[in-house]
């Protein structure tokens, strides 16, 4: 179902950050939006169409009402017909500018709403963003928790009952915010990013059992706290398998996909004595080495190949790699080495 969002709800729902109100076109307001970007239209008024995003919402701040006025009531008549003569979704003046005459009347006419707005256009481009991001874009409901660490968005996945709540609670303890706890809204929107958002209806409560419902703000601040994040780990936490080699390295690298999107993934094995938060803190850590470009698990491995090709043995590092480093794992409390 192709998703949308009519101008009039676009008032109703978020007038008060966008700071709008109506100065043309009121039948147009059921005109619907049906995509996330806007437009600075400054090529379509000198007369260059090509390529023109004409269903995006059009801005006019300094420069596009500063050039209307520059032309002679005709030419500003031409252009700005031309221009409303595609089904435009609105326009919306920033700045506290007034709108061209012109404009008022071919918006009447062409029933297309004309917004207008105090705030600057970078700012009220940043927000109509953050708008429609809840707005457009696929999005599903998923099982798991979501914590901000170290400014990274780690979602939390795992079993009910595999102590996801109790992660997140010790993350809390140790100064980081959550964000969700239990079902996390992940939407995916505009230059190929994944948020996670804590859906409407819940507050920020956590429960772990055995203790029962927790509020945050209560107990840790407004600060611990969080609506949305942008979603650049995930974290999955299940219990131990003595039977499954799990990765030791970290040169192999698990992908968590999400409609057509891949975020790195991290699999946790669960068994007592196991402190998860201090281990999701240096996934955290982890993820932003690798984004400086610091890569332990590489430079170890060539180090090695360093190492074995100084001493001419490369069939003796193949055996070391394979005995050692990818061999199965057993604790000692199972009697074997």
């Amino acid at each position: 179902m192709e998703q949308h969002v009519t101008v009039r709800n676009l008032i109703k729902y978020a007038g008060h950050e966008l700071q709008t109100d109506v100065a043309a076109g009121e039948t147009g307001l059921d005109t619907q939006i049906k995509t996330a970007e806007s437009n600075r239209p400054g090529l379509a008024l000198c007369g260059y169409f090509e390529h023109f995003g004409y269903d995006r919402v059009q801005i006019f701040g300094h420069g596009e009402v500063g050039y209307l006025k520059s032309l002679s009531a005709k030419a500003r008549f031409d252009v700005l017909n031309q221009l409303l003569s595609y089904p435009l979704p609105c326009i919306v003046v920033t700045s506290g500018l007034r709108p061209p005459g012109e404009l008022i009347d071919l918006a009447n006419r062409n029933q297309i709403a004309v917004l207008t707005t105090s705030l600057a256009s970078s700012t009220f481009t940043t927000r109509l963003l953050l708008f429609f991001e809840d707005e457009f874009g696929p999005s599903e409901y998923v099982h798991g928790n979501l914590v901000d660490v170290y400014g990274v968005g780690v979602l939390i996945l795992g079993q009910s009952g595999i102590g996801k709540s109790e992660c997140t609670l010790g993350l809390l303890q140790s100064g980081h915010r959550v964000i969700a706890d239990d079902t996390v809204l992940l939407k995916k929107v505009s230059e190929h990013r994944v948020f996670g958002i804590r859906p409407r209806p819940f507050k920020h409560y956590i429960e772990v059992r055995g203790i029962g419902i927790i509020d945050v703000v209560a107990l840790f601040g407004v600060t611990a706290v969080g609506d949305r994040k942008q979603v650049e780990l995930v974290t999955t936490l299940e219990p131990w398998d003595k039977e499954k080699a799990y990765n030791r390295t970290g040169v192999r690298d698990d992908e968590y996909v999400f409609h057509n999107e891949t975020l790195p993934h991290v699999v946790i094995p669960v068994r007592p004595g196991r402190n998860l938060a201090n281990l999701i803190e240096v996934a955290a850590m982890s993820f932003w080495g690798d984004k400086l470009g610091l890569d332990a698990a590489k430079e170890f491995d060539s180090a090695l190949v360093e190492m074995t090709q100084d001493k001419n043995d490369e069939a003796v590092l193949d055996q070391w790699r394979h005995e050692t480093l990818h061999r199965e794992i057993v604790h000692p409390s199972d009697g074997k080495r």
